[in-house]
């Protein structure tokens, strides 16, 4: 895996992704964008970061 600056996070320069995975086992990278909703948006919206609004249309997303 490409470890260069481009691939590090803000978070004391860990890979957002490991150098090595193990097949069929789930990761999830490190969340690096730290926008927030107001709070009022975000009970609405049913979560505080933007990035994580995938509202389910009935099978597809926006």
């Amino acid at each position: 895996m490409n470890t260069d600056e481009n691939m590090k996070s803000e978070y004391f320069g860990t890979p957002i992704l490991p150098e090595t995975v193990a097949v069929t086992m789930a990761y999830v990278p490190f969340q690096t964008d730290t926008t927030e909703y107001t709070p009022e948006k975000a009970l609405k919206c049913g979560t505080l970061f933007p990035d994580l609004n995938k509202p389910f249309l009935g099978g597809e997303c926006r």
